[in-house]
């Protein structure tokens, strides 16, 4: 969905709004922040549901916190990590294991509908490893802001399709005469190096190698 151009509706309609999104590095993806502070009215009430990977470090309060607005309800739901680069090499759950939590997780999805739908509120993940979230955004904050400047394009594997300049959110990838540029407004997504029909985005110079690092093409795949 294009926030600027689709997500334009008369919110004198509705009294609640849904906001999904991942945790990254323990924090708010930066795209998120500024769409939802930008398009969602302080007086709609806010159901906040979180995706994590390993142990949620985000929580309400720092939601909260960097939204800069009232939660009304704030779920957690664990998934998994299913992405490898050349400097993030992390385990990678089998399709079995993934799919073996598929039904789990349709479970939990479909109880945090009913309780928003009902109107009952929640507040999930108010924990110790909240604090530890404190020192992760910390140590992470400048990594994830200047990821842009790790990544780069090679042109033996690249065909200048367009797509990941075309399917940049943030309009971050610009090219030029088949010279690609990334730009400080990435927010780090990795969408480029994901979808690349030709796995051609580097990462420091170094190209992944899809049989030694997975790209994310969904959970169930």
């Amino acid at each position: 969905v294009n926030l600027e151009k689709d997500f334009l509706f008369d919110h004198h309609q509705y009294d609640t709004f849904l906001l999904t999104h991942p945790v990254y590095g323990a924090h708010v993806p930066r795209i998120v922040i500024e769409k939802t502070q930008a398009l969602v009215p302080g007086n709609i009430h806010l159901n906040v549901i979180t995706t994590y990977g390993y142990v949620n470090a985000l929580g309400y309060f720092a939601e909260k916190k960097v939204l800069g607005r009232e939660i009304d309800s704030y779920y957690n739901i664990k998934m998994f990590n299913n992405i490898t680069t050349p400097r993030l090499k992390t385990p990678i759950k089998s399709l079995e294991k993934r799919l073996g939590m598929k039904n789990k997780i349709e479970q939990k999805i479909n109880r945090i509908a009913d309780a928003i739908v009902s109107g009952r509120h929640k507040i999930e993940g108010i924990a110790p490893q909240l604090v530890g979230g404190i020192f992760v955004r910390k140590f992470l904050k400048e990594d994830i802001r200047n990821n842009y400047q790790t990544l780069g394009v090679d042109p033996e594997h690249c065909t200048l399709c367009g797509l990941c300049v075309r399917d940049c959110p943030t309009h971050s990838i610009k090219e030029k005469g088949g010279v690609f540029t990334f730009q400080a407004t990435c927010t780090t997504c990795m969408r480029c190096y994901n979808y690349c029909p030709t796995q051609a985005i580097t990462i420091n110079g170094i190209y992944a190698d899809p049989e030694k690092h997975t790209r994310y093409i969904g959970p169930w795949s």
